[in-house]
């Protein structure tokens, strides 16, 4: 038996979240348009696919070991909404859930507008 097929959407936001979740932060921002911009939360908006992949880079040294879990993908125009579950390894072995949610705006198959709300600070290190 064979696995349903995913919506397009929906197999780039997944494909998108196995990058991420290997550290490949190229990968990740080869979904991105090259003005592109992304915004974490409440930090300052990164413009640009070189800058999205550096600044991809440096975060994997910020936080635990990640697994992005996704739990929804509704599109509105050319906007998808989705709903994650971050799942963080933690050196004792625990392991913690924290949710998120991003929106994203796509243009021409690519991402134009990407956007985290989510607070990661239980999953600093």
């Amino acid at each position: 038996m064979t696995a349903p097929s995913r919506d397009p959407d929906e197999a780039m936001v997944h494909a998108m979240c196995a990058a991420a979740d290997a550290g490949d932060a190229e990968r990740f921002a080869s979904y991105f348009a090259e003005t592109a911009v992304y915004r974490f939360a409440n930090q300052e908006p990164i413009t640009g696919r070189s800058a999205i992949a550096r600044a991809t880079a440096s975060a994997v040294h910020l936080v635990w070991p990640v697994h992005h879990q996704v739990d929804q993908v509704a599109k509105v125009g050319a906007q998808l909404f989705c709903r994650f579950t971050i799942q963080v390894e933690k050196p004792d072995g625990s392991t913690l859930s924290m949710p998120f949610v991003t929106v994203i705006e796509q243009r021409n198959g690519l991402i134009v507008d990407y956007r985290v709300h989510m607070d990661i600070t239980p999953g600093l290190r």
